[in-house]
């Protein structure tokens, strides 16, 4: 898990926005970015819908529909709709899944993306390098719904500790160590490796990228 390594690339996707959204420099990003981890928070447990106890289903949304068949697995290709006769879809080989996409763990590193430039943010307030601690199962609860919880009241914890003047650097950097703790444990308890984070956080970071490019 190099960490380090993240938030340098973290960096130069945060440049490159302030470079497109000039109006952002030299004002304070940390209230906005720590509201948008919230609702990206949100998003990542809509995925996992463990908590939705209410429906019968709260299976984790790990793969989408193939788009070529519509799901279905076979369709009318190549004008064989005139025949009346379908065929076995070829890009998802009659499954009517695509396993190229994975809702939850989009989400998931959506969220990585904006606690590391939160991390960047918080070098800028205070003039110090960030360079947290991460103890590996330190905030890890006893269920997925109380560690979302568990992140949420953090990222809380977060927004006060940078709007009170009470709190000095270290204590900030104490509770920014115990949201990246308690996501990377969010991470293992969804079932996701850290190289399969780092691979998906690689993608939706060129992905961001371009989306940068073409004025999103």
């Amino acid at each position: 898990m190099n960490l380090s390594n993240l938030f340098e690339i973290q960096r130069k996707l945060d440049e490159h926005i302030m470079e497109e959204h000039p109006e952002l420099k030299d004002q304070n990003n940390l209230d906005w970015k720590i509201l948008a981890l919230q609702v990206e928070l949100g998003e990542c447990a809509n995925e996992w819908r463990g908590f939705k106890k209410w429906s019968k289903d709260q299976e984790p949304r790990t793969t989408t529909k193939c788009h070529h068949c519509s799901g279905e697995g076979m369709g009318f290709f190549s004008g064989n709709q005139y025949t009346g006769f379908k065929e076995i879809c070829i890009v998802c080989d009659g499954t009517g899944i695509n396993d190229n996409q994975n809702p939850l763990l989009e989400e998931y590193v959506d969220c990585l993306h904006f606690i590391l430039s939160i991390g960047l943010e918080l070098e800028k307030k205070y003039k110090e390098k960030i360079v947290p601690s991460i103890k590996l199962n330190e905030n890890k609860k006893s269920d997925i719904t109380n560690q979302f919880n568990e992140l949420f009241l953090n990222t809380t914890s977060l927004f006060i500790s940078t709007n009170d003047e009470y709190y000095d650097f270290e204590d900030t950097i104490v509770i920014f160590s115990e949201l990246l703790e308690s996501f990377v444990s969010l991470g293992e308890m969804l079932g996701f490796t850290w190289e399969q984070i780092e691979q998906a956080y690689f993608e939706k970071m060129a992905i961001n990228h371009k989306r940068q490019d073409e004025g999103y």
